[in-house]
């Protein structure tokens, strides 16, 4: 099998796939539908051929594809209704490079976002905006904080800048211990074959990862500048708690930093519903399993039996799970040891019309991100358009008043939807339970693609460069030609 990011007018329907009597027919069952398990699917059914015919068959428990389950429409002011991604998923240029392969390839459009941050903090029940970014303008055109004097302005702005210069120079010259980010580009696909297989002791190369705090202290970066802008930016951008983002290995952040400074950070134009259109298109209709979630894999012989509610799929030549680690432990037992060292926190987000929301800031403090910083991390409020509100991880700020509506912050009757997602946590024990993984992935033919199992921060990039690697993989058993990494 070659699977490359290929043209849309390449591509053929399953059902439309020429059989030969002597066409090999590998039949893939695929647990989850978020974006790992969507490109696996999409990847496998596009490279059938007459050698080889890949029938993947796609299960989820949930009544519409996970990678759009929880996005909503609202209408603008103008009465045009807009398609909100839920959580919202932005890609950086230089960060995510299969990612935007994989949509460039499909044909869909995306833009630069062009992002403006407002940055605050609460103190003692009162909140500061201490810093307005540019965004691509710059981190000197985000405008002077209302309130804030000029001299103070142009004093916090020099120091500010010659940190974050400092930060900038040393993130390039200055690499982490037990660095694990560094064959990203050779992927987890294709070129490092011994580190995929495990044929290298990859727990002994991974014994002595330094932690984002531990780096800081080491090159001395002050900390009130880590805590207000580093932490609280990848709090915001990987939806999770400050002290995930304090332990994390040094080197998912320096990676980040170093490979998306001055790119831009784009959007899909028509949003994830125009992916989940696209990368199902070569897909038998009748093989997408909606409100179908496994309940168990039974082996059968040589193939696996998928039992769900509704009644059992059999013949599987391959199983790949897409979906919570814990959930995996439970339907794969052989994989439960390694996922014990995988932990998860939750991440709470509102689409919502309350403008309360950011009565924190002064009018003119507002800009399209604005982060609240907080000791557990980082409330992100999205301006959507003018009246609605994308509030991730949002914040009662008083313990006197009614944390349902966020003290009042966020009205219970003008929230539009309101979802909780399951976040893996990046740390030290991660990258050991994926190192484990990696030596029993394809057992049984039973493989793991998620946004969690790579060498970098758990975003999007993960769910591409882990479906690559899955389908290298069958393609190996399949004796089609494998997946080439230098083609993506």
């Amino acid at each position: 099998m070659s699977v490359t990011h290929s043209s849309r007018s390449s591509k053929s329907s399953a059902s439309d796939t020429e059989t030969e009597d002597d066409n090999q027919v590998v039949k893939v069952a695929i647990v989850g539908t978020g974006l790992a398990g969507l490109a696996t699917a999409y990847y496998l059914t596009s490279a059938s051929d007459k050698t080889v015919r890949y029938e993947t068959h796609l299960f989820e428990e949930r009544t519409s594809i996970g990678f759009d389950a929880a996005s909503v429409s609202a209408v603008d002011d103008n009465g045009v209704e807009k398609r909100i991604d839920v959580p919202m998923r932005s890609f950086a240029d230089g960060y995510y490079k299969r990612v935007i392969a994989l949509y460039r390839s499909l044909g869909l459009q995306f833009h630069d976002a062009k992002f403006t941050y407002s940055f605050s903090e609460l103190v003692n029940e009162n909140t500061n905006t201490y810093f307005l970014h540019g965004g691509r303008k710059g981190l000197t055109n985000g405008g002077r904080p209302a309130g804030v004097g000029r001299v103070k302005y142009i004093t916090d702005l020099l120091v500010i800048a010659l940190f974050y210069l400092y930060f900038s120079v040393i993130a390039v010259v200055k690499t982490p211990r037990g660095n694990v980010s560094v064959s990203n580009d050779d992927g987890y696909t294709g070129k490092n074959q011994g580190c995929i297989y495990g044929s290298v002791d990859m727990a002994r190369v991974h014994s002595n990862i330094e932690s984002f705090e531990s780096y800081a202290r080491r090159f001395h970066i002050p900390q009130w500048f880590t805590d207000k802008f580093v932490v609280a930016l990848f709090c915001a951008m990987s939806t999770c708690d400050a002290a995930t983002i304090k332990n994390a290995p040094a080197a998912d952040i320096i990676d980040y930093k170093t490979r998306t400074f001055g790119k831009a950070h784009y959007v899909l134009s028509n949003s994830s519903r125009s992916a989940v259109s696209a990368l199902i298109e070569p897909l038998n209709r009748e093989n997408i399993h909606l409100g179908a979630g496994a309940r168990a894999i039974i082996r059968d012989g040589p193939t696996w039996t998928i039992h769900t509610a509704g009644g059992d799929y059999t013949h599987f030549t391959h199983v790949v799970f897409a979906t919570a680690p814990g959930r995996i432990g439970t339907l794969y037992p052989p994989f439960a040891s390694a996922l014990k060292l995988v932990k998860t926190n939750f991440v709470k987000v509102l689409v919502h019309t309350d403008e309360r929301v950011l009565n924190f800031l002064h009018p003119q403090n507002i800009r399209e991100l604005n982060l609240l910083c907080l000791p557990s991390g980082t409330e992100a409020t999205h301006v959507l358009f003018p009246g609605v509100f994308q509030t991730t991880n949002p914040t009662c700020l008083s313990d006197d008043v009614d944390s349902d509506d966020f003290g009042g912050r966020i009205q219970k009757d003008k929230i539009l939807s309101e979802s909780v997602f399951e976040r893996v946590v990046r740390s030290n024990e991660l990258v050991h339970a994926v190192d484990q993984l990696r030596t029993l992935q394809g057992q049984q033919n039973v493989w793991v693609a998620a946004s969690w199992m790579w060498e970098g921060l758990v975003l999007l990039e993960g769910c591409i460069t882990s479906a690559e690697f899955v389908c290298n993989g069958i393609s190996r058993r399949s004796s089609s030609s494998p997946l080439s990494a230098e083609k993506v």
